[in-house]
């Protein structure tokens, strides 16, 4: 089983969805459900060929008006059925040991795409929301990944210089914000995390 490779580090680095929190099924669905509000049907495979859903970026794939699908009926509709159907989310055992050993050593957080509040529940759902996270989600900055901002935040917060921060992350965007950062990589793509 894997774990947070040794080094230098001051503090480490989680992304959520896809590195501590098998969510896939559940944010596919979500998005889903969200459209089918809105009379708008489409197949889990048009769904899962996006690795980041928002509105603005279904209305472009769409082709559609903001009216259409406006920003808060679509991400409402999202999270209503996210909360409802949270006992499909499973943890990422390896990830899930390497962040409890993390923690042991220096500050931990969580730099997600997705809401804070949605990380923090989720966190509870897999088990691992009695670890001292910094969670650092969309709504704390003005940029999402591939942007930086995000994993910025995080090392302020923690009171850390991003150089002597490890991050982990499951995405191409994931992986350019935090290297943008300037923070060190796991790209648990590449590692017998599961």
């Amino acid at each position: 089983m894997a774990t947070t490779p040794p080094g230098p580090y001051d503090a480490y680095a989680f992304d959520f969805d896809g590195t501590l929190a098998d969510t896939a099924a559940l944010n596919h669905a979500a998005v889903r459900a969200a459209l089918a509000e809105h009379g708008i049907t489409v197949t889990l495979a048009w769904v899962a060929a996006e690795p980041t859903v928002t509105a603005g970026q279904v209305r472009r794939r769409l082709a559609l008006p903001p009216t259409t699908l406006p920003d808060e009926t679509f991400v409402a509709a999202a999270r209503a059925h996210w909360f409802a159907h949270t006992d499909r989310i499973r943890p990422i055992a390896a990830a899930a040991v390497a962040a409890r050993a993390a923690a042991d050593r220096a500050p931990i957080a969580v730099v997600s795409a997705n809401h804070s509040d949605v990380v923090r529940h989720g966190l509870t759902v897999v088990g691992m929301g009695d670890l001292p996270w910094t969670v650092v989600g969309r709504d704390d900055v003005t940029h999402t990944k591939p942007a930086p901002d995000a994993y910025l935040h995080a090392a302020r917060i923690m009171g850390v210089e991003p150089a002597r921060c490890l991050a982990h992350e499951d995405t191409d965007e994931g992986i350019t914000a935090a290297t943008r950062a300037g923070m060190r990589v796991v790209d648990i793509r590449h590692r017998p995390w599961q």
